[in-house]
């Protein structure tokens, strides 16, 4: 029996959904906001590899993945020890976290130039790029070690159960660089070098804007650090614990930066890259969220129920990423138009982006999927086998990006992204599915036939409507309300099919 969800839980998801979707709106501000300041040539591109770390860490700490260790850990510190045990576990980890990321922030600054030829060695060194890439990085760096501490105490706020003031930290985080992108613009440094500065540094102020919400939300909690006394073994079984759980979260950020390395001597791929991937975040941040905030509490209740829900959750991020991948596919030239096309980003830009979207949107459903099946193998202790299907992903990405973009070019080296991370989920799906934990029953596969079918329909709907609707100006409010248009007929459609065959099963 399926004990109910009480209504404080309901309404904790229910504020964490709506945080995390009106942070992936303002991000879009954001991002727009940076293209239009920046385009998407040199600058930007110098930019954005500055940016490859920050981001990753804040992938990897800001979003809850550091939290799947953290708060099992303080809950055992705290039945053995007490709430004083609880505080020196979270203590140590706050001081070893940020320690951590201090020193590489440190060493990052001082072999910058030797950071960029790695994370971008297609730009020429003492150029232009390399030379902005290096003045960035060093200014972003500052950022890890506030992403570190933010990250411990969010996750004690929500082992608190505070979740209101964490889970709005990312929305705080992209008004405070929003803002630093008017100034931007208000002052007239569009396309300029001291602009792309102003963004990184805009970066640091967001991370400790976040840093102080996490620390309001934690004050007065009992395992709130107050002094320096800290259990530093249980530190660094937490840090251990955390490495399976932070690699998976970071999946798609990683072979991103991987991507980004093999196409930087094209001027502007890095930029247009980025952009790209921001707008394919958005379904899949959503599929993130419901693995983290439903799918784990059910596994970790156990029962024999659990590989049906497992089941059921890859029917849900099938359901939500494969109809998602083929509208961003299929409609990458007026959303990239749409909604980045001002200021300094060109035309030319815009068709770069446009390119380079409809190439990675074809790995949002794997990578949907290895979100739950990540999430379902670590949750029953399969941290070992996790561990070698990511890292032999990132290697796989690597080889075959770098093939594929010598060959082709780098919409070619993008397709990596895709490749590998469907290899990635076959992987730990078979994985799961030998040891019981993922049921692949008829009913399963029938659900999947039919989500295919309806996107299928979907995608032919949309095509169709997108070859005999004239595009106005993308600037244009006509432009906004084609692009509004077509996209609700692809929800329509697909809505109606799916609710075609489950009344047909019905009945």
């Amino acid at each position: 029996m399926r004990l109910p969800v009480p209504p404080a839980s309901l309404t904790r998801a229910s504020i964490v959904s709506a945080a995390t979707l009106g942070s992936r709106l303002l991000g879009f501000a954001r991002d727009a906001g940076t293209a239009a300041v920046l385009g998407a040539g040199p600058l930007a591109d110098a930019l954005m590899a500055a940016l490859a770390l920050p981001l990753l860490a804040r992938r990897l700490l800001a979003e809850g993945a550091f939290n799947a260790a953290l708060i099992p850990a303080l809950a055992r510190a705290e039945a053995t020890g007490g709430p004083a045990g609880a505080r020196r576990l979270a203590t140590a980890t706050s001081i070893v976290l940020s320690a951590l990321l201090l020193g590489f922030a440190i060493l990052g600054g001082l072999f910058m130039p030797a950071l960029i030829r790695i994370l971008a060695p297609g730009f020429e060194a003492g150029g232009p790029r390399a030379d902005l890439a290096i003045a960035c990085g060093r200014i972003a760096l500052v950022y890890l070690p506030l992403a570190g501490a933010a990250a411990v105490y969010g996750g004690l706020a929500n082992a608190g159960g505070r979740v209101a003031l964490p889970a709005f930290a990312p929305i705080l985080a992209n008004i405070v660089v929003l803002a630093a992108i008017v100034v931007i613009a208000s002052q007239g440094l569009i396309a300029t070098a001291t602009a792309a500065e102003a963004v990184a540094l805009a970066t640091v102020a967001a991370g400790v804007a976040q840093l102080a919400l996490m620390v309001r939300a934690a004050r007065a909690l009992p395992a709130a650090p107050r002094d320096l006394k800290g259990d530093w073994r249980g530190a660094r079984a937490v840090m251990r614990a955390s490495t399976p759980a932070l690699l998976f979260a970071g999946l798609a950020q990683l072979r991103l930066i991987i991507v980004a390395a093999v196409v930087s001597a094209d001027p502007g791929s890095v930029s247009a890259l980025n952009y790209a991937q921001r707008l394919v975040d958005l379904p899949l941040g959503l599929v993130g969220a419901s693995a983290g905030a439903v799918l784990v509490p059910l596994l970790a209740a156990g029962g024999r129920g659990a590989g049906r829900e497992a089941s059921g959750a890859l029917v849900a991020a099938l359901g939500l990423a494969l109809p998602a991948a083929l509208g961003l596919a299929l409609l990458a030239d007026p959303i990239v138009a749409v909604l980045y096309q001002r200021g300094g980003f060109t035309v030319e830009d815009g068709r770069a982006t446009a390119r380079l979207l409809a190439v990675l949107a074809l790995a949002l459903p794997a990578q949907g999927l290895e979100r739950v099946l990540a999430a379902t193998a670590l949750t029953h202790g399969l941290t070992a086998p996790v561990e070698r299907v990511g890292l032999a992903s990132l290697a796989a990405c690597l080889v075959l990006a770098a093939g594929l973009n010598a060959a082709f070019g780098p919409a070619a080296g993008a397709a990596g992204i895709a490749i590998c991370g469907t290899g990635s989920a076959l992987a730990m799906l078979l994985l799961l599915a030998r040891r019981g934990l993922i049921v692949l029953d008829a009913p399963l596969r029938r659900q999947a036939l039919i989500l295919f079918g309806a996107s299928g329909f979907m995608a032919l709907v949309v095509a169709g409507l997108d070859a005999v609707w004239p595009a106005p100006a993308s600037q244009s409010l006509a432009g906004l309300l084609r692009l509004a248009g077509l996209v609700a007929a692809g929800m329509v459609s697909y809505g109606l099919v799916v609710l075609a065959f489950r009344r047909r099963r019905a009945v």
